[in-house]
């Protein structure tokens, strides 16, 4: 069965102990529906910001806004509607290379947010907003339902007079130290072209 926001609510319950499942979150209406679709999104914002999740990464020439903007920048470019956070500009046709960080700084104006750099043409790499949790690694639905968990803790145990949320805090922290190590494990950035054979293996 594939993953589900419903399936995820109920992972995160089952954490508190919770004895009756939710059939369907986005219609069911006990006290426990209503908790997770009051925090649900806030949390797993929370989750994909949190790291350069490989399945969430987007690269995209980005839509200019402007020339000359201001005095400090060249080029200002729209935030991308999809973007949940946005982490560098790119320099080269290859995307992973080390050598591909150049400055930039967020800004806004009166349409929305706006990314500040000074590379003609340029393009972003940022995490998406991912809302189809059948999209979802499995170790990274384990960190998602972990941190609903503490969220829901206080309603959803009453005042969580055993500590619920705060033991699924603590596995939360080791469950995202695993889900990072794996995505990383996903990816090899190249070396950076600029550098000596020898320093190449000093890495």
């Amino acid at each position: 069965m594939a993953t589900s926001k419903t399936s995820i609510c109920n992972l995160a319950l089952i954490h508190l102990g919770h004895s009756k499942l939710l059939a369907n979150v986005e219609t069911d209406q006990t006290a426990a529906a209503n908790a997770c679709r009051t925090v649900y999104d806030q949390v797993r914002n929370e989750v994909l910001r949190d790291f350069t999740w490989p399945f969430a990464t987007e690269r995209v020439t980005l839509a200019l806004v402007e020339a000359d903007p201001n005095d400090e920048w060249d080029y200002a470019y729209r935030y991308p509607d999809d973007c949940i956070m946005f982490h560098r500009i790119l320099n080269d046709d290859r995307p992973t290379a080390l050598i591909t960080h150049l400055p930039f700084r967020l800004g806004q104006d009166s349409q929305g947010a706006l990314i500040f750099t000074d590379r003609e043409n340029a393009m972003g790499q940022y995490t998406i907003r991912i809302e189809d949790p059948s999209r979802y690694p499995p170790d990274f639905v384990g960190m998602l339902a972990l941190l609903l968990a503490v969220y829901l803790a206080p309603s959803v145990t009453a005042g969580d007079e055993f500590k619920l949320g705060e033991r699924a805090m603590k596995v939360y922290g080791w469950a995202r130290a695993i889900a990072r190590a794996n995505a990383s494990n996903e990816e090899q950035a190249d070396l950076d072209n600029n550098e000596s054979s020898f320093e190449r293996e000093r890495h």
